[in-house]
C-alpha cells in the first residue's frame, strides 16, 4: 500500500496562522471583558446582597410604594389635526372660507339656484389643437360631444366561439335553465365525488 506525502505550501501555512491569531484574539478580547465585571448581575433587588447593580442602573427599592398606572382618557381616541387646515375651504380662500360661501350663498337673491347650480363646465380645447379622437362605440365624451362614438349595436359579437357546453351571459338561457329539477329519490345511495388523482 501506497501513502499520500502531504505538501503543505508556505502560503496555506501563513492562513491558518493568520486565522489562529484572530480566533485567539477574539477569545482573549471576550475574556477581558468578562473578568472586568466586578461581581455578577443581580437577580434580586436587595442592595445590601452579594452582588451590587452596575453603576448607573436603576435599584428596585421595597421601602417606597409603586403607584398604579394613570388610566387611560376616557372616550374615544383624539383625532389629529388636518395638515391643511384650508383644504375644503370652498371658493373663498381662508379657514372660514366655507363659511363665507355659505353666507354669501344664502343672502344673495337665490340661495335655491346657487345651491342646485350645476357645476361649472370644462374649458375647451386650447386654441391650435385639433379636433378630439373619435371615441369607440358606447363611450360618451363630458367635454367633447362631437367625438362620442356610435351606440352600441346589440351585444358583442367579436371574439372566438365559446367552447361546447358554455353559453354567452348576454345571450339566451341554455335548454332546460327554467325547468324544475327531479325529486331525489331517498332510496337512492348518496353520490360521493371521485378522490383526486394524486400526483
Amino acid at each position: 500500500m501506497t501513502e499520500r506525502t502531504r505538501v503543505t505550501s508556505p502560503a496555506k501555512v501563513m492562513h491558518v496562522a493568520v486565522a489562529g491569531v484572530f480566533i485567539a484574539g477574539g477569545a482573549l478580547a471576550s475574556a477581558g471583558t468578562a473578568a472586568a465585571d466586578p461581581a455578577p448581575p443581580c437577580s434580586t433587588p436587595s442592595p445590601t446582597g452579594p452582588c451590587t447593580p452596575a453603576p448607573g442602573q436603576p435599584v428596585l427599592t421595597t421601602d417606597v410604594p409603586v403607584a398604579a398606572p394613570p388610566p387611560a382618557p376616557a372616550g374615544p381616541p383624539t383625532v389629529p389635526e388636518i395638515q391643511n387646515p384650508v383644504y375644503g375651504a370652498g371658493q373663498t380662500p381662508g379657514q372660514l372660507g366655507y363659511l363665507r360661501d355659505i353666507w354669501h350663498t344664502f343672502h344673495s337673491g337665490n340661495p335655491m339656484e346657487a345651491l342646485t347650480a350645476p357645476p361649472e363646465e370644462a374649458p375647451g380645447p386650447p386654441p391650435g389643437a385639433g379636433p378630439p379622437p373619435q371615441l369607440p362605440p358606447g363611450y360618451v365624451s363630458i367635454n367633447a360631444p362631437e367625438s362620442n362614438g356610435p351606440p352600441p349595436q346589440g351585444p358583442a359579437t367579436g371574439g372566438p366561439a365559446l367552447p361546447p357546453g358554455y353559453y354567452p351571459l348576454n345571450g339566451p338561457p341554455p335548454p332546460g335553465y327554467f325547468d324544475t329539477p327531479p325529486p331525489a329519490d331517498p332510496a337512492a345511495p348518496p353520490t360521493i365525488p371521485p378522490a383526486p388523482p394524486t400526483p
